[in-house]
């Protein structure tokens, strides 16, 4: 049986802590559904360009507002509606264009 593909992103909160952990939890889970070794990474936007030069994730799924200056070509997907339940398929078709357009 062939490996579960990694797909590395970020997520992006006001602290970096409690909304971007579980935005990555949900994210992950969809992952694992769709086949995919999910790989998170948790920040706050001014640690951003840091992670995204350190991990080079594949996307980044935001909280709170970001610099798009400091995303360096990476997609952006605003994630808030993973906590109020609002636009949660349109994040996850989202995603699933970032990975396909990735070749994965």
């Amino acid at each position: 049986m062939a490996r579960p593909k990694v797909v590395k992103f970020l997520t992006v909160c006001g602290s970096g802590i409690v909304t971007s952990s579980m935005i990555a939890n949900i994210i992950s889970e969809f992952l694992e559904e769709e086949g995919y070794e999910p790989e998170p990474s948790e920040c706050n936007p001014s640690e951003m360009a840091n992670f995204i030069a350190r991990v080079r994730p594949m996307f980044v799924a935001n909280a709170s507002p970001i610099d798009a200056d400091e995303l360096d070509g990476t997609p952006a997907i605003p994630a808030i509606g993973l906590i109020t339940g609002l636009g949660v398929d349109e994040f996850k078709d989202k995603v699933r264009e970032v990975l396909q357009a990735a070749g994965i």
